[in-house]
């Protein structure tokens, strides 16, 4: 005998409801982050900050060397995302600007940035006392360009209040040095909350010899998909100078610390080695394995892993905001790396989970192959020659980082 239960309509309606509307997905945690410079470009930073999360990073100072000079300036960035509302904001300002013995002055360079999760930055500031190449220029707000005195001269440009790109030798540097006086950025996005996520649980901890990379899971990632056609596509520098670099498809060989999770390009000792992508450098110093090594976190969030190198350039050093293309070091041997010839090991850690490499040797060879030039700020300060570069002297240092 077949029982029938008649149940209220009120009932099957949220019964179905239960069944047909899945949950809610976890919401990501809200981003925001802001950087600032008074001066930045190939020949270094100066004054420059980056906060993230929820800080806020303040520094002033001037610039003067032959040819150059802003007599003082100032640099703010501020992130918050309070009740999961990202918000960034950055400010620079540069007074007293006098460049390439003149070419270019103005009183005071302004430039600011803000994001929120509404869409792009938006920026603003302006130009006091504009002269370029003896001509007065005025005030200005609005984005101008100039050509001068074997430069191209950009002002109010996004981030930038003023671009100077030398296509031929201006007093004393090299064709191709970029110069950047007032640059500011910011990025948001609204998620959940920070107050209000569990705290996250233990770890593992890193292989305490040296791991070549953070994290406690040694094993490398296949994943490519979106992340590697990104970053082949991408406006990136090849990591190491000239025409003489092989990189090896060793990805995933055998090594003490586990699989490999990088390429090594060799080149002769003592061949420049390039940031790939503009960003921030960080764990710069020496360890026992990975020789001389850095890190370089991109402004896009990618990372990417530099070891072995023979010499640091002077300007790599922890926080230092650098351009695609600015000298980090040069290539060797250091660390476990002694019996080999002198390359550099390169790792890609896409994205924010620093704990997964990615194999980089398709990428590698794209940039070689169409990633565009060093913008040569740094041959003003060392010359071409690789032979007798400093980076052509092992240079043994004390542990200065983890990880």
């Amino acid at each position: 005998m077949l029982l029938r239960l008649a149940l209220p309509a009120a009932v099957l309606l949220a019964a179905a409801a239960a069944v047909l509307v899945p949950a809610a997905p976890a919401q990501a945690p809200a981003r925001a982050g802001a950087t600032a410079s008074v001066v930045t470009g190939d020949l270094g930073t100066v004054a420059g900050v980056r906060a993230e999360g929820d800080e806020v990073r303040r520094a002033g100072g001037g610039y003067r060397r032959d040819g150059l000079e802003v007599e003082g300036g100032r640099a703010t960035a501020t992130a918050s995302r309070a009740g999961g509302d990202g918000v960034a904001r950055a400010t620079a300002r540069a007074d007293g600007v006098s460049l390439l013995d003149g070419l270019v002055e103005a009183e005071r360079i302004t430039r600011t940035a803000r994001a929120d999760d509404a869409g792009r930055p938006s920026y603003g500031g302006g130009i006091t006392g504009l002269t370029v190449d003896g001509e007065p220029q005025g005030d200005l707000r609005t984005r101008r360009e100039f050509v001068a005195g074997g430069a191209e001269i950009t002002i109010n440009a996004g981030g930038e209040g003023l671009r100077v790109r030398l296509t031929r030798p201006v007093a004393g540097f090299a064709t191709g040095t970029i110069i950047v006086v007032a640059a500011a950025g910011a990025s948001a996005r609204d998620g959940a909350d920070p107050a209000t996520l569990p705290e996250p649980g233990p770890t593992a901890t890193p292989d305490p010899l040296d791991p070549l990379a953070p994290g406690p899971d040694r094993s490398p990632s296949r994943g490519r998909g979106a992340a590697e056609e990104r970053l082949m596509h991408g406006d990136y520098v090849f990591p190491v100078f000239g025409d003489k670099a092989d990189c090896a498809d060793d990805w995933g060989g055998p090594r003490q610390i586990g699989p490999h999770q990088g390429n090594d390009c060799f080149a002769p000792f003592g061949t420049p080695v390039l940031a790939v992508a503009d960003g921030t450098l960080n764990r710069v110093g020496t360890l026992p394995i990975s020789g001389n090594r850095l890190w370089l976190r991109s402004d896009d969030g990618d990372s990417f892993f530099y070891a072995h190198l023979s010499a640091f350039a002077p300007g790599a050093v922890d926080g230092a905001e650098v351009k695609a293309g600015t000298l980090l070091g040069f290539t060797g041997n250091t660390g476990d790396a002694e019996p080999t010839p002198p390359h550099v090991h390169f790792e890609i850690h896409p994205g924010a989970d620093d704990d997964k490499a990615i194999d980089p040797h398709a990428i590698l060879l794209a940039w070689q192959r169409d990633g565009r030039p060093p913008t040569g700020g740094w041959i003003a300060r060392y010359g071409t020659d690789t032979e007798e570069r400093p980076g052509a002297l092992v240079e043994v240092r004390d542990f200065i980082g983890e990880g």
